[in-house]
């Protein structure tokens, strides 16, 4: 995965996020952010709502599992 990617993930275990917010926690920009948010989106670890001018996005922490209990679980059989 990206290191960008990480470090959303990482920011968003804490607690969900305004876009806005992420991009000042991360220094990105917009464009490069929305660019790895769809990513994550379609992998279905995160979720984003419009909610007025802001877009709130939330971890999917049941998704996250599943991905972290197979990355465990391949790496017990090599």
């Amino acid at each position: 995965a990206a290191p960008v990617r990480l470090a959303v993930v990482d920011e968003l275990v804490r607690h969900g996020a305004c876009a806005c917010e992420l991009r000042a926690q991360l220094n990105l920009s917009a464009p490069l952010l929305s660019h790895h948010l769809k990513v994550l989106r379609e992998a279905g670890l995160v979720s984003c709502q419009k909610v007025g001018r802001r877009v709130e996005v939330e971890l999917d922490r049941d998704a996250l599992a599943r991905v972290a209990g197979s990355l465990l679980a391949g790496e017990q059989a090599a």
